[in-house]
C-alpha cells in the first residue's frame, strides 16, 4: 500500500544515499509499500543526494530493475560482502 505522505518518511530520513546498501533499503521499502521499479527508483533520485558510486552501480547500469523486496540482501552485495569477509581472515593470518 502506498503512504498517504509523499515522500516517505523513510526517503526523508535517509536523504544522503551514498552507499548501495542505503539504496537498495529504501527500493525495496518503496517497493514493499505498492511503488513499481520506476517509481521506486524516481523517488530516490528527486528526494535524494545520492553519490558516484550508486548512480553508476544501481541507476546507469539498471540494476535496480533487478532488486526485488524478497532478497534479503542483492547478489552484488552477498559477493562484496564475501570478498570482504575472506580478506579480513586472510590479513588476521
Amino acid at each position: 500500500m502506498m503512504e498517504d505522505q509523499y515522500p516517505p518518511d523513510y526517503i526523508k530520513k535517509n536523504y544522503k544515499v551514498y552507499d548501495r546498501f542505503t539504496f537498495d533499503y529504501l527500493f525495496k521499502r518503496l517497493l514493499a509499500d505498492g511503488y513499481d521499479h520506476e517509481e521506486a527508483k524516481d523517488i530516490i533520485l528527486y528526494n535524494s543526494a545520492l553519490s558516484t558510486l550508486v548512480m553508476q552501480e544501481r541507476i546507469h547500469n539498471e540494476y535496480y530493475l533487478e532488486i526485488s523486496r524478497e532478497d534479503t540482501i542483492s547478489p552484488d552485495l552477498l559477493e562484496l560482502q564475501g570478498e570482504i569477509w575472506n580478506n579480513t581472515l586472510e590479513n588476521r593470518n
